[in-house]
């Protein structure tokens, strides 16, 4: 993975969901103005992702800007997918999608059973837990829709006997 981060405008964070699925650091607060997310993304050497193509006017100006033309979310994903070069297989469902933080395997699948639901927790063998917030994942048809509407490549799902 490419060790790019982004901070995400407010307008833009479903893009920044498919950011971190796709293995990306991609950070935004809604609690902060736009000029306080610039002064953040300066100061940890993040790309500004907008589509205010009026920001050098209005707020201090980004070290980095990457100004995102489309209006649907897949569409911006493949902008910087193609603008950007990014890799869209290497870190494909590492994050978490509401932490921004590496996920970690579940070594013992035992451990997560009172989480997950029965059915779930019979069909797969392999699990993820964010280290921050205790959500459990796993690669079910949820990930090949998501990779679909994201325009990529899905992974595997990893059930049993897959």
């Amino acid at each position: 993975m490419t060790s790019i981060q982004f901070m995400i405008d407010h307008m833009l964070i479903k893009l920044g969901k498919y950011l971190r699925i796709a293995g990306y650091d991609a950070e935004w607060d809604t609690q902060l103005r736009t000029h306080e997310l610039i002064l953040r993304a300066n100061a940890e050497n993040r790309a500004f992702v907008t589509r205010n193509t009026r920001l050098p006017y209005q707020y201090p100006a980004p070290q980095r800007v990457i100004t995102i033309k489309a209006t649907d979310a897949a569409a911006q994903f493949q902008q910087m997918v193609s603008e950007l070069g990014l890799d869209t297989k290497g870190g494909l469902f590492s994050r978490c999608i509401r932490c921004n933080v590496t996920l970690q395997d579940v070594t013992d699948k035992s451990l997560i059973q009172a989480k997950v639901h029965p059915n779930v927790y019979a069909r797969y063998d392999h699990f993820y837990t964010c280290p921050k917030c205790g959500t459990i994942f796993w690669k079910g048809s949820h990930v090949r829709n998501t990779c679909r509407k994201m325009g990529v490549e899905p992974v595997d799902e990893m059930g049993k006997g897959k």
